[in-house]
């Protein structure tokens, strides 16, 4: 029920107080809130994935566009998760790097096959302009090439990644698509949340 396609062709993912009981190996779990999430059954190699969308509205969200391995994770690439505060806003400017939104990229990529052998560059935010990502369709973009990782905002490059052992980890399986509503807290149980994707694309590299 969080999720939903529009007359419009726009698709909503939602967070809204909704507990659902869940067994896992005997052991039951409540989970409070419900959230909206999409997961592609295809697997993506190199090439462009290109969204539109707004970002919703409302406190403690954590709405996001990324990819995983479809073998095993690491690795993953946050094209973006973004954060509101406890007021409900993106809002949190940055000297430097310089950002006005917190939008924010990372990567998450194995340095060993042990599972201590994980690491991450962390969470960075980048430059994207001036408009509020959730009163506007913003494009967000990435360019992924056996040699490189390029992060756009509307247009504007936020982030590059060239390093080798990333690309190396990045490169060694095909990729699956998830698209997602969160929350960072679940405490308001009256708030109901809409992240619009009005749509998504791929495109291999070999086409571009």
């Amino acid at each position: 029920s969080a999720v939903s396609v529009d007359e419009d062709k726009v698709l909503h993912l939602q967070t809204k107080h909704q507990s659902k009981e869940f067994e896992i190996d005997g052991k039951k779990i409540v989970s409070d809130f419900a959230v909206g999430l999409v997961s592609s059954e295809e697997d993506f190699g190199h090439g462009l994935f290109e969204i539109e969308c707004k970002l919703p509205k409302g406190k403690n969200l954590w709405p996001a566009f990324w990819i995983w391995g479809a073998d095993s994770w690491p690795p993953e690439v946050d094209f973006f998760e973004a954060y509101t505060n406890k007021r409900g806003r993106y809002f949190s400017p940055s000297l430097w790097p310089p950002a006005l939104w917190d939008v924010q990229t990372n990567i998450h990529y194995r340095t060993s096959e042990n599972k201590e052998g994980r690491s991450s560059v962390g969470a960075k935010q980048g430059w994207m302009g001036w408009k509020n990502p959730s009163k506007h369709f913003l494009k967000y973009e990435c360019l992924w090439t056996p040699d490189l990782i390029e992060i756009k905002y509307n247009g504007k490059v936020v982030k590059k990644f060239t390093d080798k052992k990333i690309m190396e980890d990045m490169n060694s399986q095909k990729h699956r698509v998830i698209i997602n509503n969160h929350l960072s807290s679940g405490d308001d149980k009256e708030q109901v949340t809409d992240f619009q994707i009005k749509s998504f694309k791929y495109t291999p590299l070999n086409k571009l």
